[in-house]
């Protein structure tokens, strides 16, 4: 009896899901086209030649920038893997370091590197079954943490730049508005660290407490659960307040780190003019506005605003005011792209690719 074979029509998929998925390829090619048309003004504004610039440049200094990024991503992984061992979860670091690359690489192709955060919550999450709200809370820790160690960076330069600040402020009055928004970052940040270490008194309000029972009331079961889970987790990080304070010095650590890369390609490419402090400075503000997730990690806007304080402070020859900025977003996105051939050959990662679509 030959054998018969019976076929179905292709499901066709929805047409809203479809259009959500346009609309998603032409969100990422929107700020994808406009990090580009950042970066070519970038160089256009200061008559930079990047081409020649890299020809000319210093090869050994070039090298020590790009060894210098790959220092950060090691201690990003690190800095991770102490808020993890809080909650007795031990990755590996080579792991930790893995998903750290491989986050960096969706953090490039998506804006607000949410992919790369689910990527590592779902694979750490086959490491520690049923952990993956205590993972949750080590990412949002690591990225809060980060946050407040960028804004206290900005604030540590600003200090060490302080007796040429009024100059600064009269004739770049613009940059002198950026560098005071992130030190009002940093007061926040203190403000809130503050405010939650009170945070017992405000319970004690009757108001206060009558308020959030009512908020639990109404939520979901699923997600009250979920928030009971997270309180209790965060809880563990009270009592390992010196953890913390190492993941913020890390983060510190991380850039300052950033600030010298900038300062060997500024070398690499013979500028001459331009002190330490103010290559700190400029990283600091450029990285404080690159939060704005407006292009992807950041690139062009970054390097509009570095190249702002570059001419500010009177780089030296002028043109590498464009490319010195630049050249660290070639060395980013070069890391970014090691993160992507990681993802390729780590067969145990491409299997959560759903996660990150």
């Amino acid at each position: 009896m030959p054998e018969t074979f019976t076929t179905s029509a292709p499901v066709k998929p929805p047409a809203r899901s479809w259009l959500r998925r346009c609309l998603g390829v032409f969100w990422r090619l929107a700020i994808l086209l406009l990090a580009i048309w950042l970066l070519k003004i970038t160089l256009k504004s200061s008559g930079s030649d990047i081409f020649a610039d890299l020809g000319g440049a210093n090869k050994p200094f070039l090298l020590i920038a790009f060894l210098a990024y790959g220092l950060i991503q090691m201690l990003a992984a690190w800095r991770w893997g102490l808020l993890m061992g809080v909650q007795k979860m031990h990755l590996p670091f080579f792991q930790a370091f893995k998903l750290t690359m491989v986050g960096n690489f969706f953090s490039l192709i998506i804006p607000g590197a949410v992919s790369g955060d689910l990527l590592k919550i779902a694979y750490a999450g086959q490491y520690f079954i049923g952990r993956k709200t205590e993972i949750l809370l080590t990412i949002m820790l690591d990225r809060i943490l980060g946050l407040f160690a960028m804004f206290f960076a900005a604030s540590l330069a600003t200090l060490m730049y302080l007796p040429q600040l009024p100059d600064l402020w009269r004739t770049h009055r613009l940059l002198g508005l950026a560098v005071l928004a992130a030190n009002a970052g940093c007061f926040f940040c203190i403000l809130v660290y503050g405010l939650y270490r009170k945070r017992d008194f405000f319970l004690k309000s009757q108001l206060v407490s009558s308020g959030f029972s009512a908020l639990y009331r109404r939520l979901p079961g699923l997600l009250v659960n979920i928030l009971e889970r997270l309180q209790a987790a965060f809880g563990l990080y009270q009592k390992q307040q010196v953890i913390l304070g190492k993941h913020v010095l890390y983060s510190i650590l991380v850039h300052l780190i950033n600030a010298f890369s900038l300062f060997a390609i500024g070398k690499a490419l013979g500028e001459r003019a331009m002190s330490v402090t103010q290559y700190t400075l400029s990283m600091q503000i450029a990285n404080a506005t690159g939060l704005l997730p407006l292009t992807p990690g950041g690139l062009g806007m970054r390097d509009a605003v570095s190249a702002a304080f570059f001419k500010a402070f009177e780089a030296t020859p002028p043109e590498v005011a464009g490319s010195i900025p630049v050249v660290f977003s070639i060395i980013v996105v070069s890391w970014s792209l090691i993160g992507a051939l990681i993802f390729i050959f780590s067969p145990g990662l491409r299997k959560f690719k759903s996660a990150v679509e």
